[in-house]
């Protein structure tokens, strides 16, 4: 099998934004941050087997039943993060946790592993868009000043509210979206590649600025 047939835009972004991850946060003394290199790497496995899997003609759903779970745990974990310079966020957090887990063991407990879970990923999603707006409320009501070019919580939060509020429109106008711009691809396909990269291009800017924070804070 030519390797240059698993080379998508999609897993480019995100091994880009994995590397970037090396380079900025590998140093980091914040270990949440410096989790983002598992979670991207993990990401870009699945990715890959779950690649493999479809060029092979298999049921390629249940590696990103797995990867679902550190969706939840990382952005959750992230949230928190940042939002504890404005509130106590743990009971939002773990409420959010335990909702997440219930129906992620619900939905496999319906259908079994290997038919995505769709209902808690919409969930999640609605859920990650709401903390991030919850992030923006509290950061415009912040008196302190903070310099958003070089604010990696900011562009952190920016980039995920864009692609997780992109996703939940996408899944509810998915009817009116169902245009196939291509032989192979509807509209929603390249769609969710825009918003996969833009995700990965904020990340990789706000793991650049942790970077640079983290250097200044040393000199």
């Amino acid at each position: 099998m030519k390797v240059l047939e698993y080379i998508t835009i999609n897993i480019t972004a995100e091994t880009l934004c994995f590397i970037v991850a090396i380079f900025t946060l590998s140093k980091n003394t914040d270990w949440l941050w410096r989790s983002s290199i598992g979670y991207l790497f993990i990401t870009c496995v699945i990715e890959l087997i779950g690649k493999y899997l479809k060029m092979h003609h298999q049921p390629n759903q249940w590696p990103y039943n797995a990867l679902l779970v550190f969706h939840i745990f990382y952005t959750l974990f992230i949230f928190k993060h940042i939002l504890d310079r404005y509130i106590k966020s743990m009971p939002m957090i773990i409420s959010g946790l335990a909702l997440l887990l219930t129906m992620y063991a619900y939905e496999l407990i319906m259908h079994g592993f290997f038919e995505f879970n769709q209902l808690t990923y919409n969930t999640m999603s609605v859920f990650f868009v709401i903390c991030s707006l919850y992030y923006f409320y509290e950061l415009l009501k912040d008196s302190r000043y903070t310099g958003l070019e070089f604010s990696a919580d900011f562009w952190w939060a920016a980039a995920t509210l864009l692609f997780y509020f992109g996703s939940t429109a996408v899944n509810l106008f998915r009817g009116q979206l169902s245009v196939k711009v291509t032989p192979n691809h509807y509209l929603t396909y390249y769609i969710y590649i825009v918003l996969n990269i833009l995700l990965s291009l904020g990340w990789s800017y706000s793991f650049i600025c942790r970077k640079w924070l983290t250097t200044i804070s040393k000199n």
